[in-house]
């Protein structure tokens, strides 16, 4: 790929993490299930019976970006904001399939990394999350 090109998909994945900082702020989370393919895998090892550690599909991608917002009590409002500005983005291969790795917060005090494996089946496609990792 070029570094024209580069640019051009590095710029459209900071808007697909813009648009989903702005879903997640507004709690469209019916809509955020659809930024992920059927087949997302969650880190999630405390909950998965694979041996991956991963937990899969986009109920339970809904579900963690659910729990997360309304945190253990049910009644919190935790806004979690991807800092994508400021991600590395790796190109895997072609320009269909995009590694991102950076800073998130979750109000009130969490700083955490967040990791997209982010595809799409062509130039031409929305890009959706393939894999979720976060500590």
């Amino acid at each position: 790929m070029t570094s024209e090109k580069t640019k051009q998909v590095i710029e459209q994945l900071k808007q697909f993490a813009k648009n989903w900082n702005k879903l997640y702020a507004e709690e469209r989370f019916e809509e955020m299930k659809y930024l992920a393919r059927e087949d997302v895998g969650i880190a999630n090892a405390q909950d998965s019976t694979k041996p991956s550690g991963l937990i899969y599909g986009r109920q339970a991608y809904y579900q963690g970006i659910y729990d997360t917002y309304y945190g253990p009590t049910g009644n919190e409002n935790n806004l979690l904001v991807m800092k994508y500005e400021d991600w590395e983005y790796i190109p895997l291969g072609d320009d269909n399939t995009f590694y991102t790795i950076g800073r998130y917060t979750l109000q009130p005090n969490v700083v955490g990394v967040n990791c997209w494996l982010l595809r799409r089946n062509s130039f031409a496609d929305p890009w959706q999350i393939f894999r979720v990792i976060n500590n």
